[in-house]
């Protein structure tokens, strides 16, 4: 009776285990191409709500700590090399974008290999007037000195519009 038992268990485990491997194949097999997922959990950018940047910064709070799309065109960038290994052990580029939408415009931050980038697209590779996608994640700094709110918006990751 032991014996008959753990042969069932033992095959609802198998069939748990082959649902769930199938499972696997079919969410990893969507129409989006391997450039336009984030991460290895295989997200799609198109996945997340985009909000206007007006929006964004006339309600930060209501986005802080939260991974948002932007979808816009890229206006100036500016690279500078940051030397203090303080921040995160080694020196490394900055990048500030300047992205404009039809609703207004922000400086979104790309901390080369010390940020969160996890796309192959890097923001020093992006050329003035380009139409990108662009996950950010917003953090409102606070600081006891000023009473102004700031947002500080921080590359996720980049994608190339499709137009």
């Amino acid at each position: 009776m032991t014996a008959l038992l753990i042969r069932i268990h033992l095959r609802t485990v198998i069939l748990i285990l082959s649902g769930m491997i199938n499972l696997h194949s079919v969410l990893a097999s969507d129409e989006f191409t391997p450039s336009s997922q984030v991460s290895s959990v295989r997200i799609s950018v198109a996945s997340y709500e985009r909000i206007p940047i007006n929006t964004l910064l006339a309600r930060p709070d209501h986005y802080q700590m939260r991974d948002i799309r932007i979808t816009g065109t890229v206006l100036a960038m500016q690279t500078e090399t940051i030397t203090n290994r303080m921040i995160c052990g080694l020196a490394h580029e900055r990048t500030t974008l300047t992205v404009e939408d039809d609703s207004g415009q922000i400086e979104i931050l790309d901390q080369g290999a010390c940020g969160k980038n996890v796309g192959a697209l890097k923001a020093p590779m992006l050329k003035t007037g380009q139409q990108i996608n662009i996950l950010v994640q917003i953090m409102i700094p606070t600081s006891s000195g000023s009473s102004s709110s700031s947002v500080e918006a921080t590359i996720r990751y980049i994608g190339l519009a499709r137009e």
